[in-house]
């Protein structure tokens, strides 16, 4: 009969260290060596914040990323398409609050032609009249479903209720109705020849291939790509709305969707660890706060979540469920009581779990190519060097109760939250004591 085999203590993990370097034209170059990981991921991310997008054209930067495969001068059209498809990559591309981001997957044997293609679309893009025309019309697509949708009609509503709408932060990041269907394709290409530059640019390459490689790759390949010096945009605080409390009607709604929301923190912000950890024990997983009342004790959900978002500078905290009409005021209730500022304070046990939860993930989470570039493609979008996700991994392990406590009082108590509910208003008006207000237009 065998031995049971014994059980090692886990040996210590960290986020993979990049082959950081620089080419002439500005362009920085991050590229991680994770053996067995034969699809690379290529990400390439302009510090590009929204407050750059011209007046009364927002949700350009966005379909700019995104028609950056749409075509290019050697490629025209499709023929872009079928290129790519005949190295097995697939490209994807979005712009954040401070960033746009270009992404492109492809097997480690075709890196080198696949790269070429990628540094082709991001150089000469075509943006045919066609194309852009096409990319909007998903964009007002989207816009309805959004409507129509409550979960996401009632976070994109939040978005401007907690953040001020007359900043860009308070506005929807790929643009409203009225902005996209202003844009016109002259305007998508001169943004991309004035705000995608190389010397705002940082390559991101993650897969099983060795840096060196990689980067006389990238030197020959994209080393002769120069840009127009448009003058950055600044990176813009997002300040708070003014707190109110809205209920959307949805007369044909079976349920109420709810979310709650608070400014937050950036990750630069000494108490972010704290606040982390304070918010994976309020909302984030099976034995959180939240979810022991609201769906183990209660059963008025199936779901109820507490999202941090840090964003360049400030941040939003969103609190998250959908519960029955008749269960929908008590369940309100019972998540501002559960998220107060003056909220118990957090034990031993539940930081412990919390910090193990936050920071034992994290081999599992960074565990391909693909997330590990979308991480630092996130850190360098945040403006973090390439240390800050071990660095904020080891400043939430040595987070105590008191500090996690503090936090979460520190950052609560000093605002009132915002509320947006969307479900039937005949029914949900009494009850949370609010005058129902018809679906906006996105």
């Amino acid at each position: 009969m065998r031995a049971r085999p014994t059980v090692a203590p886990a040996t210590a993990w960290h986020f993979p260290d990049p082959l950081v370097s620089r080419l002439d034209n500005g362009l920085t170059l991050w590229s991680y060596r994770l053996p067995g990981q034969h699809v690379i991921t290529a990400n390439l991310v302009f510090d590009l914040p929204l407050t750059a997008e011209p007046a009364g054209l927002e949700g350009i930067a966005t379909l700019a990323a995104l028609g950056l495969d749409e075509g290019t001068e050697n490629h025209p059209g499709e023929t872009y398409s079928a290129a790519l498809e005949s190295q097995g990559a697939q490209y994807s591309g979005w712009a954040s609050l401070s960033a746009s981001t270009a992404s492109l997957e492809l097997p480690g044997q075709w890196f080198e032609p696949g790269l070429r293609l990628f540094a082709e679309a991001v150089q000469t893009p075509a943006y045919a009249d066609e194309a852009v025309e096409r990319l909007k019309s998903q964009r007002l697509a989207d816009l309805d479903q959004t409507r129509s949708n409550p979960r996401r009609l009632a976070g994109w509503l939040l978005r401007g209720t907690v953040l001020d709408p007359a900043q860009r932060a308070g506005r929807p990041l790929a643009g409203s109705r009225a902005n996209v269907a202003a844009i016109q394709p002259e305007d998508v290409r001169r943004f991309q020849a004035e705000r995608h530059t190389p010397d705002r640019a940082t390559l991101v390459v993650a897969g099983d291939i060795d840096p060196q490689t990689v980067a006389s790759a990238v030197t020959r390949i994209w080393g002769d790509w120069r840009g127009s010096g448009t003058a950055p945009a600044d990176h813009q605080p997002p300040l708070p709305g003014r707190p109110s409390r809205r209920l959307i009607d949805r007369p044909d709604a079976v349920q109420a969707d709810i979310r709650l929301g608070w400014c937050g923190l950036d990750r630069s912000d000494r108490l972010w660890p704290a606040f982390k950890v304070a918010a994976a024990i309020m909302g984030d997983g099976f034995s959180s706060r939240l979810n022991q009342v609201l769906r183990e004790d209660r059963g008025w959900t199936y779901d109820v979540s507490l999202a941090v978002r840090g964003f360049r500078l400030g941040g939003l905290v969103i609190l998250g469920t959908s519960t029955k009409t008749e269960t929908a005021a008590a369940a309100l209730a019972e998540a501002e009581r559960i998220t107060a500022g003056d909220a118990p304070a957090f034990s031993a046990r539940e930081t412990a779990d919390a910090i193990g939860w936050l920071t034992g993930v994290a081999p599992l989470s960074f565990s391909t190519a693909a997330a590990v570039a979308d991480q630092a493609a996130g850190m360098v979008g945040l403006g973090f060097g390439p240390g800050q996700t071990d660095q904020s991994l080891r400043a939430i392990a040595q987070v105590t109760p008191d500090e996690a406590t503090a936090a979460w009082r520190a950052v609560i108590s000093r605002q009132s939250p915002s509320l947006v509910v969307v479900g039937p208003g005949d029914r949900l008006a009494e009850p949370l004591g609010l005058d129902p207000e018809p679906r906006p237009e996105l």
